[in-house]
């Protein structure tokens, strides 16, 4: 596979000022994710975002050489304060994967801060799902209600397409992929810490997810495609058997 073809797609969730304060293991600092991010400006790598990204997978239009995708989850009210401003000083491209169900909890994004943000030119916004659930580990009926709720909240809330999708926790199975498709949505990224290229699946896009205790050197090789695996087709075993441990325990807590 060529390397201009392979597609690092980081996930960031939540940026804070030491990435510590929170407790929370996915947060990372503002000063480590600004010198992730003018990594990305000096790799040279060209910004695209989910829906960009899935039509080129598609064959819609063209994959650009050393691509590269920026993606977050959850919809932390410090991506407005703190990680969008210095994507706009650096003119990088993202997308924000909007949990509806988060919105006005402490540390969240309100309905009016979405709406605000979503303006901005260089920002797509996708769906995460309403409550952020194991998807995989719901029937077919509760997954595509997940699905079909979230993006009719967003598209209501911003007046604009949201055919953009981000998995909770990344999983999925074929009948989740099957329920994303049927509610409309045409792009969806999972996580496989992985990178993504240009046979990817377009419903199952790889993502690497960067967290607190991610190094920068580490950050900085998955920018230039060699610090992760290269995305396989399908899924492994060692998926299947994580989703049976699931059920397994889901059921016993029921």
């Amino acid at each position: 596979m060529s390397p201009q073809t392979l597609v690092p797609v980081l996930l960031y969730h939540s940026i804070t000022p030491t990435g510590a304060e929170s407790r929370d293991p996915f947060a990372v600092s503002e000063a480590g994710f600004r010198e992730d991010m003018e990594a990305v400006q000096a790799s040279g790598r060209v910004p695209l975002t989910a829906r960009q990204l899935g039509a080129c997978l598609r064959g819609e239009q063209p994959l650009p050489e050393h691509a590269i995708a920026l993606t977050f989850d959850d919809g932390f009210a410090d991506f407005a304060d703190v990680a969008l401003p210095i994507l706009d000083k650096l003119s990088l491209s993202s997308t924000l994967f909007m949990t509806t169900g988060y919105f006005d909890q402490p540390g969240m994004l309100s309905p009016a801060a979405l709406r605000d943000i979503a303006a901005d030119a260089s920002l797509e916004i996708g769906a995460h799902s309403v409550t952020h659930p194991h998807l995989d580990l719901l029937d077919a009926s509760k997954q595509l209600k997940e699905a079909v709720d979230s993006r009719k909240h967003l598209e209501d809330l911003l007046g604009m397409t949201v055919d953009s999708f981000a998995y909770p926790h990344g999983s999925h199975s074929r009948r989740t992929r099957s329920a994303i498709a049927e509610a409309g949505y045409i792009n969806a990224h999972a996580v496989k810490n992985a990178i993504s290229h240009q046979t990817d699946d377009c419903l199952a896009v790889a993502r690497f997810t960067v967290v607190t205790d991610t190094e920068r050197e580490q950050v900085a090789r998955v920018i230039g495609a060699t610090g992760a695996p290269i995305s396989w087709k399908g899924e492994r075993l060692r998926t299947r058997g994580y989703r049976l441990a699931r059920r397994l325990m889901a059921g016993a807590r029921s």
